[in-house]
């Protein structure tokens, strides 16, 4: 229990500081994050998901491009500091509920079932705060938690340039989890993109819970 508290109070640490800074990752204003957005919501069009769940939120950028498809978000972020810039934002029409937790203290299966569960650059800081245990313990939740015929969107950022957790084979095998708990492919694809002249993949996976 100690330690678990002692990890939240890290974790709460690191991204408060970030978010007091402003949009640290520029999802706001970087060409590189909008048209990363536009693949990830392609990847979703075609259908309506009545109940969303977003892990790792940030201050609502990608939320707000949600909410035309889904009826009610609940958006989790650990930092404050994102949340209260996140209830700032005018969204519609889909119900949004901006929550700050650790998503590692949530319990999806409490106000499931999910019709879509949405992990964007979320799985990475979870992997280097938290042992593979627990990521893996999440990954069954979420799938527990999910409807079937439901889906998960996991998106990651990964590549060679020095951030040893965006290492492409570690991500992948975040993406793993997600297939040893139970969820099948649907589609996948890696975006291309340049930010601040360095050359990132995101790998995008769709998965569905038979």
């Amino acid at each position: 229990m100690a330690e678990r508290l002692h990890l939240d109070q890290q974790a709460q640490g690191f991204f408060e500081g970030l978010w007091q800074q402003g949009d640290h990752w520029e999802f706001e204003s970087s060409d590189f994050e909008q048209q990363r957005y536009t693949r990830l919501l392609a990847l979703l069009a075609g259908r309506r998901y009545p109940r969303v769940l977003e892990l790792g939120c940030g201050a609502g950028t990608l939320t707000r491009q949600l909410a035309p498809i889904a009826d009610h978000i609940v958006a989790l972020d650990i930092s404050p500091t994102a949340i209260a810039r996140a209830r700032t934002l005018s969204i519609g029409p889909a119900s949004v509920d901006f929550r700050q937790a650790n998503v590692m203290e949530y319990n999806p299966q409490t106000e499931g079932p999910w019709d879509l569960i949405l992990l964007s650059d979320t799985m990475c800081y979870l992997g280097w705060l938290y042992s593979c245990f627990d990521v893996g313990w999440l990954a069954s939740q979420l799938f527990a938690a999910t409807r079937v015929g439901g889906h998960c969107l996991f998106a990651n950022a990964m590549g060679e340039f020095g951030d040893m957790l965006l290492l492409p084979w570690l991500v992948r095998t975040y993406r793993d989890l997600l297939y040893n708990v139970g969820y099948v492919r649907e589609t996948e694809e890696i975006f291309q993109g340049t930010k601040h002249g360095v050359r990132i993949e995101v790998l995008m996976t769709l998965c569905v819970k038979k």
